[in-house]
């Protein structure tokens, strides 16, 4: 029979308001669940809340069990392109019970809050939530059937030498097979797997994100270190986007200790290559993190579940309003109104030219190489109160497709901790303009500005998928027609990927043209690219390329005239399936010789 019982605890859903909630469950927290029970409850929730909540299934385990999870939705029963797609996931290691029933926790919170808490409801009307409470369901049911098999972690492939099963948790393509922290022998408990992605309970996961429409975050529980993971987790070095992920990483740290007072630290003491993190940080830019929760074992006393639950739920709940409300925002082009995404690809071009930020300026327009200037920064808060100790970031950096703030070679402006109030706030940095040209021969620099709170926190490092991050092309000289320019291109992803360049032809004063001249060598295209029917050139991990770019105009344009050239570019993974673009894009001003 199941326990009606009232838990009170602190819901910190602002910046530790100290607001308490009173909660009453009709779920049994008071021991683990068996499979069985786990299966009723997600179950019992989609049939008692079937207006926002419904049962999916992205696939079957190894031994044939379906991986299931409980989406919530306003519009549950369509997959709805607009809105913004946040995914919780737990139980990859089978030992790790209590994670389950914190992803159990929270899908019960949400469905039973939704009608009563119209702050929290806003925001998950913004969203698609898709909670998987098991995604090991063999190792699950393996662990649960005999005490001699409690510490069972992997999965239940038969691996054909009398050993059994693979860690899917190191079983991600992403810098898969590395030594740092996985292992190739089969028996050990870190078994990474013949191949990246040979287990159905990794491959099905990553079909699934890359099925979303806009990914932004995966949160993907373990226990038992008592920490909060971040990228990268393959080696001891900083990911790009280095402050983002930490700023995030220590607002849940932050948040759990304020429940309870238990405080999770930010080190679990090894590295674990081929990892979910690192996969979708790495090639999707999609924050991705890892509460290890409370232990002090793999087999924490059953009266551990509830404080667990009642600590990690305030970091759950600010991410799903970083995700679903906007407060604080930077305009991407002047139609911008803080829609993430703020453009896409269309297949031949992005949609806006969102490296064209009108709350980006300096005073001199273009800066003048060499010079000290005044770079302004404009943030908008749309409220519904000033975001006090908010965090404002400038910086600069070489101009690329695939650039994204902050990254590794971006240099930092200037750092303003302000309290931020409704309607506009104008920011002003001193920033000393490089006097030569960047890595590609040009005088041509790229500027970007993040805004960070805890209650409004960028969930990822490229531009038009937050409103948190704006960007602002800058040309100390303007390019002269005729003349040969460059997009660089750097292939940050983990496999090769296609390169993508066109030029918006809106953009183009009537009678011009632009040429792509092809490369002077042009490598020969793989049998994976031709089979995905590549038309262009395809860069290696960690490669760059500087495509040319030559601009011809009529004879009769009159000397000393301007324009503003668009040029969209993107890499496409060479994946089958879905091939998700990353990049952005130039405006080069063009001056007719005079």
């Amino acid at each position: 029979m199941k326990v009606l019982y009232r838990i009170l605890f602190l819901v910190a859903l602002g910046v530790a308001s100290g607001r308490v909630s009173e909660i009453r469950a009709s779920i049994d927290f008071s021991n683990f669940h068996t499979p069985t029970q786990m299966d009723n409850e997600l179950t019992n929730l989609a049939t008692t809340h079937a207006s926002i909540a419904q049962i999916f299934t992205i696939g079957n385990s190894v031994e044939g069990r379906p991986i299931r999870g409980l989406k919530i939705s306003n519009n549950v029963a369509i997959d709805d392109a607009t809105k913004g797609d946040v995914v919780f996931i737990a139980l990859q290691h089978a030992r790790e019970w209590i994670a389950a029933e914190m992803a159990l926790y929270l899908a019960e919170y949400l469905v039973t809050h939704y009608s009563t808490d119209p702050n929290l409801q806003a925001c998950m009307n913004n969203l698609q939530i898709w909670i998987i409470p098991v995604a090991n369901p063999d190792g699950y049911v393996y662990t649960a059937s005999d005490p001699s098999r409690r510490f069972w972690r992997k999965n239940r492939r038969n691996n054909g030498d009398g050993t059994f099963g693979v860690d899917i948790n190191r079983n991600f393509s992403y810098q898969w097979g590395l030594a740092s922290g996985s292992s190739g022998v089969t028996a050990d408990e870190t078994y990474r797997g013949p191949s990246a992605f040979s287990e159905p309970e990794a491959y099905h996961f990553r079909d699934f994100i890359q099925a979303r429409h806009n990914p932004r975050f995966l949160v993907s529980y373990h226990s038992a270190a008592e920490v909060i993971l971040r990228s990268w987790r393959y080696v001891d070095a900083p990911a790009p986007g280095e402050t983002t992920l930490g700023f995030v990483q220590q607002d849940m740290i932050n948040r759990i200790a304020a429940v309870h007072g238990q405080v999770y630290g930010t080190s679990i003491g090894y590295n674990s290559s081929g990892s979910t993190l690192d996969y979708f940080w790495g090639e999707m830019r999609m924050i991705a993190l890892t509460p290890e929760l409370r232990g002090p074992s793999f087999d924490p006393p059953p009266a551990q579940i509830i404080p667990n639950n009642e600590e990690n739920l305030p970091a759950a709940i600010s991410l799903i309003k970083d995700a679903g409300c906007r407060t604080l925002w930077i305009k991407d082009y002047s139609a911008d109104t803080g829609a993430e995404p703020s453009a896409v690809w269309l297949g031949d071009h992005w949609s806006h030219a969102f490296w064209t930020s009108p709350d980006i300026w300096t005073d001199t327009d273009p800066p003048v190489a060499g010079s000290t200037t005044v770079l302004h920064v404009r943030v908008h808060n749309d409220g519904p109160v000033t975001m006090h100790a908010s965090i404002v970031r400038a910086y600069y950096t070489d101009p690329r497709v695939s650039l994204e703030f902050p990254n590794p070679d971006s240099v930092l402006i200037g750092e303003q901790t302000t309290d931020l109030v409704l309607g506009d706030s104008t920011l002003n940095f001193s920033w000393h303009v490089p006097s030569g040209t960047n890595i590609w021969g040009e005088h041509h620099w790229c500027v970007g500005a993040v805004v960070s709170h805890p209650d409004d926190k960028p969930l990822t490092t490229q531009i038009q998928r937050t409103s948190n991050i704006g960007g602002h092309n800058f040309q100390t000289v303007d390019a002269e027609a005729a003349t040969k320019l460059f997009v660089g291109v750097t292939n940050f992803l983990s496999l090769p990927a296609e390169v993508v360049v066109r030029v918006d032809p809106k953009s183009l004063p009537p009678g011009w043209r632009v040429e792509l001249p092809p490369l002077a060598e042009r490598r020969k295209l793989s049998r994976k690219a031709l089979l995905l029917h590549v038309q262009n050139n395809v860069l290696e991990p960690g490669e760059n390329l500087a495509q040319p770019v030559r601009i011809i105009i009529p004879p009769n344009v009159p000397r000393g005239f301007v324009a503003d050239i668009d040029i969209s570019g993107v890499l496409l993974p060479l994946v089958p399936g879905e091939r998700v673009p990353v990049g952005n894009g130039y405006t080069f001003r063009v001056t007719t010789r005079k």
